[in-house]
Parts: structure tokens; C-alpha cells; sequence
């Protein structure tokens, strides 16, 4: 028996060893380059990313962006168990004023890729400008669509027109909060371009809907 428990007493120690380094890569030095997606995704749940520099929000950013964003080979799915799906119901159906880090983080990236795109716009022609928004619009249906994917997954209607403006007007908000006065103004003039080339793309698309198909014989 003794010596059962010489050959056992190491397992411990080696057990700690290894979920010590499996979270080497979660809670040690950030590299999001060389991240693979479970670790990118554990990141953004239990890192504050409020406390990395902002080189590293931006570096997280285009991560994220390259792993789930439009172009990305391998899309979110949102698959739940019945459990999980009550849980994630719930916090869904009964917003909290307290939010979670990885709401933070979410917010803080969106903040950052917003940015990136309005200062983008302001620094190129007015052709350019056309190409971008059309770039900007693409992107915010892109993650639209992967918003309701979310609550269809866990069987919740989808939010109405009026339900998104106002989250939309309350992002913009936050973005304004400890932003400079000229950065304010720029704030509100993108999110105006913004409107006006997603109600353009609607309007487009209705036209292009209601006209008859094409015969070619």
C-alpha cells in the first residue's frame, strides 16, 4: 500500500504543473498573433482588458476579427445545452447594469474598431470613402446576422428596428465618454454616414426585390 502511494504522490504535483501551463497562455503574457481560437475565446471571458494597453486591445481586435469576423472560414456557432440555453435566457431577458468582463471586452473592441474605421474615413478620398462605408455596412450586417443566430439558438425573438437604434445610440454614448470634443463630433458625423449608407442599402435591396426575375429565353 506505501508503496502505492510512493508511486501516486507525484500526481498531484504534475496535475498542477499542467493546469498551470494549460493557463499559461490565458493569464500569462497576451500574444494574440499565435492564439488559437479556444484560447482567444477563454481571453475575452476571463481577461479585463481594460488593463492591456491599447497596442494590445488593438492586436486582440484583429484577432477576434480574423477568427469569427466576415471573412473568417469558420463562423460562430452557437450550440447549448438546455441548461446553458436557460442561463444565457435569462441573462438575455434580464439585462443587469452590472455586466460581465466579457461584455466589457466586447464593448472596449467594438469602441476600438470603430475608431479605427472613423479615423480611416476621415483620412481617405471621397472614392475611397464610398468603398469603405460599403466595407463598414457589409461588416454590420455580417455581425447583425450573427447576433440573431445567438437568440435563435436560444429560442428569442429578435430585437425590432426601434430596439437596435436605441442600442446603437447607447454604444455611440459610451464612445463619447472621456473622448475629446473634435473626437465627439467625429463620433456622431460617421454614425450619420453610416445611417445613410444602410438606409441606402435597404432601399436598394427593396427595389432590386420587387423587380421581376430575369427570363433569358
Amino acid at each position: 500500500m506505501y508503496r502505492i502511494l510512493h508511486f501516486l504522490l507525484p500526481f498531484p504535483f504534475f496535475a498542477v504543473c499542467v493546469v498551470m501551463i494549460a493557463l499559461s497562455g490565458i493569464f500569462g503574457n497576451v500574444k494574440p498573433e499565435t492564439m488559437d481560437r479556444q484560447t482567444l475565446i477563454r481571453v475575452m471571458q476571463l481577461r479585463d482588458f481594460r488593463r492591456f494597453s491599447s497596442d494590445v486591445v488593438e492586436r486582440l481586435t484583429d484577432r477576434a476579427e480574423q477568427e469569427f469576423g466576415r471573412h473568417s472560414s469558420n463562423k460562430p456557432v452557437f450550440e447549448f445545452s438546455p441548461s446553458e440555453k436557460k442561463v444565457h435566457s435569462h441573462f438575455q431577458t434580464h439585462r443587469s447594469s452590472q455586466r460581465s468582463l466579457f461584455e466589457y471586452n466586447l464593448s472596449l473592441m467594438t469602441k476600438t474598431r470603430y475608431f479605427q474605421r472613423m479615423r480611416e474615413y476621415q483620412s481617405v478620398s471621397v472614392r475611397e470613402k464610398a468603398a469603405l462605408m460599403n466595407d463598414v455596412v457589409a461588416d454590420m450586417r455580417y455581425w447583425q446576422g450573427v447576433y440573431f443566430d445567438y437568440l435563435w439558438s436560444l429560442e428569442l425573438p429578435e430585437p425590432t428596428l426601434a430596439e437596435l437604434h436605441e442600442d446603437f445610440q447607447r454604444m455611440l454614448e459610451g464612445f463619447k465618454e472621456g473622448a475629446s470634443p473634435e473626437d465627439i463630433v467625429l463620433i456622431d458625423s460617421f454614425a450619420q454616414d453610416m445611417n445613410r449608407a444602410i438606409l441606402a442599402t435597404e432601399v436598394q435591396k427593396t427595389i432590386l426585390d420587387s423587380l421581376p426575375p430575369l427570363r433569358l429565353w
